[in-house]
């Protein structure tokens, strides 16, 4: 992952372990584990070797590591080559590098939507 450049507002460092939900502004680092939900209505990184159990909701999230859980972003999803998601992806972009492994499932939502509703929506983009 690309640090250069990069003012995280929150940083979880590869040997810290957080129980609980994360509410945050502006860009989240997470090195380490989570278990809980994660919200900000920034950036979230997740850093190759980092785990998340809990459900992810952010403007973008870069992924390298490995989520348990649902990612709803109002931007863009980007699973990076050592990335692995087992949840479900809701955004209206989402890039799948090779190598990421997605167990669960995408769905691609028109950017005006409401993220939270269970309305159907037709995919924008989608960028694998």
């Amino acid at each position: 992952m690309d640090r250069q450049g990069l003012e995280a507002s929150t940083v979880i460092g590869a040997d810290t372990i957080i129980s609980g939900t994360i509410r945050a502004q502006g860009t989240v680092l997470i090195d380490g584990r989570v278990e809980g939900d994660i919200c900000t209505d920034g950036l979230l990184m997740i850093g190759e070797g980092a785990i998340v159990v809990g459900n992810v909701y952010a403007g973008s999230v870069i992924c390298r590591g490995l989520i348990v859980g649902d990612i709803i972003a109002s931007e863009e999803v980007e699973l990076l080559d050592s990335a692995s998601l087992n949840g479900t992806v809701r955004a209206p972009v989402c890039l799948v590098d090779d190598g990421a492994l997605l167990t669960d499932n995408m769905n691609m939502v028109y950017e005006a939507e409401e993220l939270s509703s269970d309305g159907d929506a037709s995919p924008i983009r989608a960028v694998a």
